[in-house]
C-alpha cells in the first residue's frame, strides 16, 4: 500500500520515485496527485469565486468590505424569502442583532440589495447579494458589503451586515419564515475587516 504525500513537490519528484515502485504503486501515486490536484483546483475556484462577487462600490476612496460567499441546504427562492421577510419584518417579527441597525431595501443590483443605518444612525453601508442554485438544491450566495465613508477597521460591521440577513438557528439567529443550514461559507475582506460571528449577535 503506498500512503499519499502530505506535499506534492512536482511532477518529475513522483516520476522519479516510481521507478521503485510496482505497477500498482505507480497507479496509487497517479491516484494521490489526482486527488491533490482536484483538491487545490478546487480551492482556487472557490478564492476565485470570493474575489468575483458584485460590490455596490463606495464613494470613499480608502473603505471597508467584505465579501462573502456561503452555500446553504436550500432553494434559492427560500433563502431570498426569508432575507426580504427579515428586513419587511424589521420591529415586528425580526429586529438586526447587531447593534439594531436598519435595513431597507434598494436597486444596487444582484438578486437583491439593501442600505443598513447604523443602530446609532451615524453610518450607512450598501450591500449586494447573488442567488444561484445548485442541481442539488442548494444555494449558493455571494454576497459583498461595502462602508460609504472613510474607513479601516470595522469591528465586524460588514460581515455582520450580510450574514444577519439569512443566517440560521444553528448560529444562534431567529429565522421568520424558512430556517436552513449553512453548508460552506468563505470570506474575504478588506484590511482591517473582521469576521466574528458572536459579536453580530450581541445587541
Amino acid at each position: 500500500e503506498v500512503m499519499c504525500p502530505a506535499q506534492v513537490s512536482g511532477p518529475s519528484r513522483l516520476v522519479a520515485s516510481q521507478i521503485s515502485l510496482s505497477t500498482e504503486g505507480a497507479m496509487a501515486v497517479w491516484r494521490c496527485v489526482l486527488v491533490a490536484t482536484l483538491a487545490s483546483a478546487a480551492t482556487a475556484r472557490t478564492a476565485a469565486a470570493t474575489a468575483e462577487v458584485m460590490c455596490p462600490g463606495s464613494p470613499a476612496r480608502q473603505h471597508a468590505s467584505m465579501r462573502l460567499s456561503a452555500r446553504v441546504a436550500a432553494r434559492c427562492r427560500q433563502v431570498q424569502g426569508e432575507m426580504h421577510a427579515r428586513v419587511g419584518g424589521q420591529q415586528q417579527q425580526w429586529h438586526d442583532p447587531h447593534n439594531r441597525g436598519s435595513y431597507e431595501l434598494a436597486d444596487f443590483g444582484g438578486d437583491m440589495s439593501c442600505t443598513r443605518l447604523t443602530g446609532d444612525g451615524r453610518y450607512t453601508d450598501r450591500m449586494i447579494f447573488t442567488l444561484t442554485e445548485d442541481a442539488d438544491g442548494s444555494c449558493q450566495v455571494d454576497a459583498c458589503s461595502e462602508s460609504q465613508v472613510l474607513s479601516f477597521l470595522d469591528s465586524g460591521t460588514n460581515y455582520c451586515n450580510l450574514k444577519m440577513l439569512f443566517c440560521g438557528s444553528a448560529d444562534g439567529c431567529m429565522p421568520v419564515l424558512h430556517d436552513f443550514e449553512l453548508l460552506r461559507e468563505t470570506t474575504r475582506g478588506s484590511p482591517g475587516a473582521s469576521v466574528d460571528l458572536s459579536a453580530c449577535l450581541r445587541v
